[in-house]
């Protein structure tokens, strides 16, 4: 792995996550990671650091280069792309020359399709499917806590091996990775998570506490969660009764107060990813003949909110 090079594309919950876990831990600085942002998030970086916070400690960080997002000109090893969903699209296309022949692109969006969606932009680069387990909040642009979940990647396994170089170095910086042959199963039950617990908490402005130990919400994350059962079904992906019980396992291992990056964007009169997690599951629900009542109900909650916001 010495002499490669990674760029994470996007730093926010989850770009300045995997970047702080990669400056905090690798061996030794043979392994060169740049930061690729925008706005603000670029100008504080550039002024302060990278700063990482967990409930417990913090840390400011330093990236080995940190690059206006248009202007860079190097083609890197691993691309890392950590822009929100409603961005990937224009993000890629903005830095279209870090896409070379022998980059591999790992997609952490929260998404069921953002592999399918960048393939065509980045012309011979790898694209696996994959996604991350984490609550990682900005508290400032260039600032971000850790608020839960291992940061685990679940990446879809290649038909090679050429890049368990870069499976290992990650592994050995703190980012947890397994390669799977069901990676849109996966995908699934991330977004079976994430699409139904942002849609909850930015409807009805509660957190992950108040879900987990308050039956009438619960009950509604349940429904939310059948709703996207039946979507996957129709997609062919089978999303159990295990599967919802995991994600009503999995919300304890949060703190009482956490909550989805989707309900602050809302709270700040942001749209942030309300189109993948909510408008998109609507559409196609609808496409198949679903009724998706809840998800139709709660968006109309959120709709208010961003009008009085």
């Amino acid at each position: 792995m010495k002499g490669k090079s990674i760029a994470i594309l996007g730093v926010g919950g989850v770009g300045g996550f995997v970047g702080a876990k990669i400056l905090a831990n690798r061996p030794d600085d043979s392994v060169k990671l740049d930061l690729i942002s925008r706005g603000a998030t670029y100008n504080n970086i550039k002024s302060k650091g990278l700063i990482f916070s967990n409930p417990d400690s913090e840390q400011v960080l330093q990236p080995d280069g940190l690059v206006l997002s248009g202007e860079c000109e190097n083609t890197y090893d691993l691309v890392i792309l950590a822009t929100k969903s409603q961005s990937i699209e224009k993000a890629v296309l903005e830095n279209s020359k870090i896409f070379g022949e022998g980059t591999l692109v790992l997609p952490l969006q929260n998404m069921v399709n953002a592999a399918d969606t960048i393939r065509p932009l980045v012309g011979k680069a790898t694209v696996l499917d994959a996604c991350i387990y984490l609550i990682s909040n900005v508290q400032e642009p260039g600032h971000i806590k850790h608020l839960g979940g291992p940061g685990k990647v679940i990446v879809g396994s290649p038909a090679t091996d050429i890049y368990d170089d870069i499976f290992k170095f990650l592994n050995l910086c703190g980012v947890p990775l397994e390669l799977v042959a069901d990676a849109k199963l996966h995908l699934w039950k991330k977004f079976l998570f994430i699409s139904s617990l942002g849609t909850l908490t930015a409807a009805k402005n509660v957190t992950f506490g108040e879900i987990n130990t308050n039956e009438d919400l619960k009950k509604l994350w349940i429904g939310l969660m059948e709703e996207l059962a039946q979507l996957a079904q129709k997609q062919g992906v089978l999303l159990d009764d295990a599967a919802i019980n995991n994600a009503l396992t999995m919300i304890s291992n949060f703190p009482h107060n956490a909550k989805s990056s989707f309900q602050l964007d809302i709270e700040s009169g942001h749209i942030g990813e309300k189109k993948t997690l909510v408008d998109d599951v609507i559409t196609h629900s609808k496409n198949y003949g679903l009724n998706c009542t809840h998800y139709r109900e709660l968006e109309s909650e959120i709709i208010k909110k961003l009008a009085k916001n």
